[in-house]
């Protein structure tokens, strides 16, 4: 994600200890209307398989903890794109449930649910907004396509969770916002897709050349702290020798040492 901030260095600067990017303004008024083309262009280039990705054990963890509506948080190292945003993690997606799930919810005849029942039996429960492919539904092995994964759960009641899986099935099929603007939803980003299919979570924003932006750290420090309307589940990171399960001052200490090189 945050391929044209990343691509500005995304770091925090004196302009604004919250605000996102190094770059002159004008820099990246220049660099705007090309940003699809280099997004799509960095989207194609990896060099390795995520570290999570090795012989079943990871996500043999994570999958039986995750729960419909649980938001994953990514940082991919072994791709160029996890390279160009700012801070540890760089995408996000959200589990919406297997078919027996959306059941057991009285969902699974929703008519935004319907079109997607194929989908759904083939194995394909999580909703992301990729730069190559826009909004689309995608495997649960997905999950360990990574070096590092969160697990963050909403607290919110029952209704306002279905309500929520309702509106992320909806946004299946809408194309990737290269230009991260939170200010229009034609368009959407993978946070971006988040803070419209859940409202109520409030995602913490902050500015980055005269337009707000909401990163994925932001996102888990927020959760690890306990404020806000997410919470906790799981931390998992790897190196190309092994994987293990962290803690949540873990991740927090991991986001900090990234954020002050």
């Amino acid at each position: 994600m945050l391929v044209l901030l990343g691509l500005a260095a995304c770091t925090t600067t004196g302009r604004d200890k919250n605000e996102v990017g190094a770059y002159p303004p004008w820099l990246i008024r220049i660099a705007e209307p090309a940003a699809p083309a280099i997004g799509m262009a960095i989207s194609q280039v990896q060099w390795r398989n995520g570290y999570l990705d090795t012989g079943g054990g990871a996500l043999n963890h994570v999958r039986p903890r995750i729960r419909p509506l649980d938001v994953f948080l990514f940082s991919n190292k072994g791709r160029l794109s996890g390279h160009t945003g700012a801070g540890l993690f760089g995408h996000s997606a959200v589990y919406l449930g297997t078919e027996r799930e959306l059941k057991s919810m009285g969902l699974w005849d929703d008519p935004a649910i319907v079109p997607h029942h194929d989908a759904i039996r083939r194995g394909l429960t999580i909703v992301e907004s990729g730069q190559a492919h826009g909004t689309t539904l995608t495997p649960v092995s997905r999950l360990v396509e990574t070096d590092r994964l969160v697990v963050l759960r909403p607290q919110l009641g029952n209704q306002r969770k279905e309500a929520a899986i309702v509106r992320l099935f909806s946004l299946v099929g809408t194309r990737f916002d290269h230009n991260y603007r939170l200010d229009e939803s034609e368009r959407v980003f993978c946070t971006e897709l988040i803070d419209l299919g859940i409202p109520e979570l409030r995602l913490p924003r902050r500015p980055s050349y005269g337009r707000e932006v909401i990163l994925p750290d932001d996102v888990a420090l927020e959760a690890v702290s306990g404020k806000g309307r997410l919470r906790y589940v799981a931390y998992l990171r790897a190196d190309r020798e092994r994987w293990e399960s962290a803690g949540p001052a873990s991740l927090a200490a991991d986001i900090r040492r990234v954020a002050a090189q």
